[in-house]
């Protein structure tokens, strides 16, 4: 069924009148007078002048000094979010599964399964670990997260705050987690 505004019972009527005044160019004079910026380009005064797109600064980026590592596992859509965001002294690695390197400073999982973050927190102690969850997950699957050992748990979030976080807990220190439960 397709939908028209010109038949059916919901159709809209004709607009009675001449149509040539549209095309000439002259306009219905408003009862209220506008203001400036709401004037058409033909107008008098000229148009409004339009400001230049907003280039991506510099401090678009989160700041910290001090180089790191970030792997993002099966995810090269949020490497590439974490990427521009991120300062530009960190390291984005896309990895299809953990690589269990000493010199990672971040883990970071989307929609994990709680062993797996286990495993990879038990073979890289030294190592934050960062999950992404969806923006409906169940509260049960949060604290099973927070109970395996995750440094930093999120409902889906913008890559900016998520970078933030990571940025927060390098500054106050190195891996402080709970035991696991």
């Amino acid at each position: 069924m397709r939908f028209s505004l010109r038949s059916g019972r919901h159709a809209v009527p004709p607009v009675p009148g001449p149509r040539a005044s549209r095309a000439t160019g002259s306009r219905e004079q408003p009862s209220v007078p506008v203001p400036a910026q709401h004037r058409p380009a033909d107008h008098p005064s000229g148009p409004m002048p339009v400001p230049a797109p907003a280039a991506r600064p510099d401090d678009a980026r989160l700041v910290d000094d001090d180089p790191a590592t970030v792997e993002v596992v099966a995810s090269r859509s949020t490497a590439r979010l974490l990427e521009t965001v991120a300062p530009r002294t960190w390291r984005i690695v896309a990895t299809d599964r953990p690589s269990h390197h000493p010199c990672v400073d971040f883990v970071v999982f989307v929609e994990p399964a709680p062993a797996l973050v286990v495993d990879v927190i038990e073979r890289q102690p030294g190592a934050e670990v960062v999950v992404l969850l969806a923006r409906n997950a169940p509260t049960k699957r949060i604290v099973a997260m927070l109970d395996a050992g995750v440094s930093i748990c999120l409902r889906e979030s913008p890559a900016r705050l998520v970078a933030g976080h990571m940025v927060a807990r390098r500054r106050r220190g190195g891996p402080r987690r709970r035991t696991r439960v």
